[in-house]
């Protein structure tokens, strides 16, 4: 039982000379003359540990800065019960995103607060998690200490408040426990009005763990930040961004549908496209062969180029979506410019009825 964390490496090596919060050395013409001085000067600085292993020179990690966008900071949530009450918590996934990727997994099964329906196990079928394997887990009590340690001063995002909230205030009460700030919580739940699937579904994250509460808290991270229109660029593990790639179809685009018509030609100017400049990437169910969905586009007012600048206003975000794309707009956003991403259930309903 217990929790396991996932580290993901976030920065190319190119940037860590640049980054490096310290050094541990002097310049020449900055050496203290005073042998006490400069040890006192030391005492005051971190200094690097640095060992030699097997040939190999080794150095205390480096601390990388964070961008100064708070809204990609958070851990996202997800419980499962043992019974309809919402004291049973069986089970517990968190995943921690710092600067829109996930930075540390943690999954518990916990031993559950009894009630009249526990030894039933009604909700055994939905999660696959029995009563003989829940008690022998730690209770949420003896675990609330790292629970409250991972989650820090983050924000909490759940995909339904009503639920996970209230199971996290059940249990502090009835353990009479404190110190997780419940008040601070975004639910995509409340924003989508769509369940869990459903956004899986619009998003195109491959449903394949479902009511696993790790795989539910993680789902739960990746929808909020496509909600903020800053998609997921890893997994934490090396699983690029953009699940199934879906049928292959034509990503050739006619060099005539690149352009910018004339305005007298454009089909409709009550669009989100309408003197915009586009950027397609992945596949579309709706529109497997590339051209065609250029084409529309340049009907509505659009140009469509094929990389993503500082000129970009919308891109569209299909299936297998290309990382480098998704990191291009992150880099752009964060610079300040405006670049808003469309999935393709969000696609259709700007082009429904045209």
């Amino acid at each position: 039982m217990g929790f396991f964390d996932i580290f993901i490496r976030r920065d190319s090596d190119n940037d860590m000379d640049d980054r490096e919060m310290y050094d541990g050395k002097c310049d020449d013409e900055d050496e203290l003359d005073d042998e006490d001085e400069l040890d006192d000067e030391e005492d005051n600085q971190p200094q690097k540990k640095t060992r030699v292993a097997d040939n190999h020179i080794l150095e205390a990690p480096r601390r990388r800065g964070m961008n100064n966008d708070t809204r990609d900071d958070f851990v996202a949530i997800d419980f499962e019960t043992m019974t309809p009450l919402r004291t049973s918590a069986c089970a517990l996934g968190m995943v921690k995103v710092l600067d829109g990727e996930i930075v540390q997994q943690y999954y518990t099964l916990i031993n559950p607060i009894r009630d009249e329906y526990t030894d039933r196990q009604p909700n055994r079928l939905i999660h696959g998690i029995s009563l003989e394997m829940a008690e022998k887990a730690n209770t949420f009590e003896e675990l609330f200490e790292g629970i409250k340690q991972f989650i820090g001063g983050y924000k909490i995002v759940c995909h339904n408040k009503g639920a996970d909230i209230s199971m996290f205030e059940s249990l502090m009460e009835y353990y009479g426990l404190t110190g997780i700030d419940t008040s601070d919580v975004f639910c995509t739940y409340a924003a989508t009005g769509k369940s869990l699937s459903e956004c899986c579904k619009d998003y195109g994250i491959p449903e394949t763990n479902h009511h696993n509460a790790l795989w539910d808290a993680a789902a739960c991270a990746r929808i909020y930040l496509e909600l903020i229109g800053k998609p997921l660029i890893n997994l934490g593990g090396g699983s690029k961004f953009g699940g199934s790639r879906g049928s292959k179809g034509s990503k050739d685009i006619n060099k005539t549908h690149r352009g910018r018509l004339d305005e007298s030609q454009i089909e409709n100017k009550n669009t989100a496209f309408w003197g915009k400049t586009v950027v397609i990437t992945g596949t579309f169910d709706s529109y497997p062969v590339r051209d065609s969905l250029a084409e529309k586009l340049q009907s509505l007012g659009a140009k469509v180029t094929s990389s993503i600048s500082k000129k970009t206003n919308i891109v569209l975000v299909g299936q297998g979506a290309g990382p480098k794309k998704i990191e291009k707009i992150r880099e752009l956003q964060e610079q300040g410019y405006d670049i808003s991403i469309m999935r393709e259930h969000q696609l259709n309903a700007e082009l429904a009825g045209i």
